[in-house]
């Protein structure tokens, strides 16, 4: 057993964790990054890197309205309730102010991007501006550093706007992305995740790859440092000011998911390493809960043969559901959800229990289209151009499909033949499918009358099983205002801190829009890095 001190340990080298380091650094404190798997950024490196934040200077610069009463309004409806509202407030205050310290001491930059709120159609919600986007990083000056980084398979060298603005196969500007690729310049969470790994650098802190926390270390009533596992052996890091845990969720750990969720198999779309480490660390050291019942949730599709890290891939459906020519049904063959709705609300209609029938009917779901869908738009990676995929079920009418995928072939029909009715003008009096800003801003646009609305009836028809998943779990350790872990009795765990998804976020069972994954991590990051230089002291 080998003893290694400093001054903050940060647990995990995603956004979140990356964030804190920068802020304990900024105080002077010598700070390690203790990473489990060989490369960083976390799942921060491999997203969407999209931040929500509302009411920021990023937004007025752009001249774009908003306010923090609008903010609050809006998310006291998308919360439920189920969030005290000085969390709202606490979060609204400070994402502006964290958003305004990266630009002002780190590498990182944002830009707002006019994806609408998740509900766009609430009181508070707005259509442009509290979803922003990274600007490229280059990173062609940093040698080395995209070696170190976790890569995707997920996104292209575009930015997420650039991603949306070029649906479109002729505006796609294959030179700019073939440049980027071979400058090595990063976008979405690539980017985000590397400049905050830049940040660090420049600060002096030191990062170790390989090393699986397993306990917290606690003398007289303190959290001192952390018993790990590497491939050397057990090793004991100390830290004086304490340890800020930022190793991710628990979705990949089943027992957890069915203990907590109530559900097991789903798919997550994370990187095959958050089992909950620090979570159960800080159970052991007397931690409470909140949340625990929550996930960030989407449907989520497998390609046969795909594989991340040596675990099944699973694909995040989004932009599919929301296109001119499918429909998504459960075993009935029949709708059952707006499918252009948010993916985190769409995805509990997945989990909807029958008890007449004692079971989940939507689940598993499927996505059906037909042959005018798959020639015009791109499907789990599959180009319109590529030969149709033998994972790709088929038939020549509804019903011979509805046989191959042991759905309801009565159901299937009839669900076809109304929706297509309504769909050729536009409608949807069923589900209101692109009746908001939100709906149609995945649709295709060139479509008319509804960018979202199309009828099935190029055959052969298709479908692909659809299932719950999740980007990572949303429920963990109860804070307090800066981050601090809390046990039963609401008192701060003297040298612990949480943020990411191990701590529970301030969104409760909601999620306001693109971002409001990422938004939280490095709010609450920025808080308790700052927290953990000052040994836990309140502002």
């Amino acid at each position: 057993m080998r003893d290694r001190e400093t001054d903050t340990i940060v647990l995990g080298s995603g956004g979140a964790g990356l964030l804190a380091a920068c802020r304990a650094a900024d105080a002077g404190r010598r700070v390690v990054v203790l990473e489990r798997t060989p490369v960083l950024g976390g799942t921060t490196a491999v997203s969407g890197g999209m931040i929500w934040v509302p009411n920021s200077s990023v937004m007025r610069e752009h001249d774009l309205p908003d306010s923090p009463e609008d903010a609050l309004r809006y998310l006291e409806l998308v919360t439920e309730g189920a969030v005290e509202r000085w969390r709202l407030e606490r979060y609204v205050e400070t994402a502006p102010e964290m958003v305004d310290y990266l630009h002002a001491k780190t590498p990182v930059r944002l830009f707002p991007i006019d994806r609408p709120d998740y509900h766009s159609d609430w009181p508070g919600a707005r259509d442009v501006g509290r979803t922003l986007d990274n600007v490229p990083f280059p990173t062609a000056d940093r040698p080395g550093l995209t070696e170190r980084l976790r890569k995707g398979s997920h996104f292209d060298a575009i930015t997420y706007d650039e991603r949306n603005r070029w649906r479109d196969p002729e505006l796609y500007d294959h030179e700019l992305v073939a440049r980027r690729r071979a400058e090595g310049v990063l976008t979405v969470g690539a980017a985000l995740a590397a400049a905050l790994v830049a940040g660090c650098d420049d600060r002096g802190v030191t990062f170790v790859t390989g090393v699986r926390g397993r306990e917290l270390l606690v003398e007289d009533g303190r959290v001192a440092g952390v018993r790990a596992e590497t491939d050397e052996g057990p090793v004991e890091y100390r830290a004086r000011d304490g340890v800020v845990l930022a190793s991710g969720g628990y979705e990949w750990h089943e027992r957890l998911k069915r203990t907590h969720l109530g559900v097991a198999g789903t798919r997550p779309i994370s990187p095959p390493w958050n089992h909950g480490d620090g979570l159960l660390m800080a159970l052991r050291a007397g931690a409470a809960l909140d949340n625990m019942g929550q996930a960030w949730w989407v449907p989520a599709i497998g390609v046969p043969g795909e594989t991340y890290d040596g675990e099944p891939l699973s694909r995040h459906l989004v932009p599919e559901r929301c296109l001119p020519g499918s429909i998504m049904v459960n075993r009935q063959g029949r709708r059952f959800v707006n499918e252009a709705v948010n993916y985190n609300d769409i995805t509990k209609a997945f989990l909807t229990f029958d008890p007449t029938r004692h079971e989940y009917p939507n689940a598993p779901a499927w996505l059906v289209f037909d042959e005018g869908f798959r020639s015009r738009y791109a499907l789990a990676g599959v180009q319109p151009s590529d030969p149709v995929p033998d994972w790709y079920e088929r038939g020549g009418t509804p019903a011979e499909l509805a046989d191959r995928i042991g759905v309801d072939a009565d159901g299937l029909t009839a669900t076809l033949a109304a929706f297509d009715r309504y769909a050729a003008e536009g409608e949807d009096p069923e589900f209101g499918r692109g009746a908001t800003s939100h709906d149609r801003y995945y649709g295709d646009h060139r479509w008319t009358p509804n960018p979202c609305l199309g009828p099935l009836t190029e055959r052969p028809f298709y479908a692909i099983r659809v299932e719950p998943g999740m980007i990572g779990t949303k429920g963990g350790l109860l804070t307090d205002a800066d981050g601090r872990v809390l046990d039963h009795d609401d008192a701060p765990i003297p040298g612990l801190f949480a943020c990411g998804n191990v701590a529970s976020g301030p969104f409760g069972p909601g999620y306001p829009g693109s971002g409001g994954t990422l938004g939280p991590a490095l709010v609450g990051g920025y808080l308790c890095g700052a927290a953990a230089a000052r040994g836990g002291e309140r502002r």
